[in-house]
């Protein structure tokens, strides 16, 4: 029970899938440097930040 895939398809599904991801990293990203510009930090403290809070 072996299917080839079709490139085309496939192709069309990851561009599907690819389109709300990219508008979800664009939307945390917005909001981490909004949040940083109103907190006075920088980009690099930000990631910091976000990189202790994942750990706990």
């Amino acid at each position: 029970m072996s299917s080839k895939l079709d490139p085309v398809k496939t192709l069309i599904v990851s561009f599907i899938f690819s389109i709300p991801l990219s508008f979800l990293l664009i939307g945390v990203y917005t909001t981490m440097l909004i949040y940083a510009a109103k907190t006075g930090s920088s980009e690099d403290a930000m990631w910091e930040y976000m990189e202790q809070e994942e750990l706990q």
